[in-house]
C-alpha cells in the first residue's frame, strides 16, 4: 500500500478522551508541510513521543510535544529539529501518548 498524506495518529485515555497528531506531506517528495494536533479537555495524555529514550522507555525519549487541550499548530521547524524532514523518517519510530 503506498504512502499517502495525511498520516493520523488517535488514541484515547480510559475515559475516550482524545489525543490526535496529524501530519500532511508531499505525495511526490514526502516532505512533511504541517502538523497540527488535537486533546480533548481533561484527556490524560499530555505529551506525544516520536520513538524511545536510552532506557527504552517513551518518556525518556528526546523528540517528544507536549500538546495543550484543543486544537494545536505543532512546528514543523520543531520536527526538522527531531530529525524529522520527511513522513518516512518520523514513522521509523515508535508513535505514541502519555501522561
Amino acid at each position: 500500500m503506498a504512502l499517502v498524506s495525511p498520516w493520523d495518529y488517535t488514541t484515547a485515555d480510559y475515559a475516550g478522551k482524545i489525543l490526535s497528531v496529524h501530519l500532511t506531506f508531499d505525495n511526490l517528495t514526502f516532505t512533511i508541510l504541517t502538523a497540527t494536533g488535537h486533546k480533548d479537555a481533561g484527556c490524560q495524555y499530555n505529551i506525544f513521543y516520536f520513538g524511545l529514550g536510552a532506557d527504552g522507555t517513551p518518556d525518556s525519549a528526546a523528540s517528544k510535544m507536549t500538546l495543550a487541550d484543543g486544537d494545536s499548530t505543532l512546528g514543523v521547524l520543531l520536527l526538522n529539529g527531531f530529525g524529522f524532514t520527511t513522513i518516512q523518517q518520523a514513522l521509523s519510530v515508535q508513535a505514541t501518548a502519555g501522561p
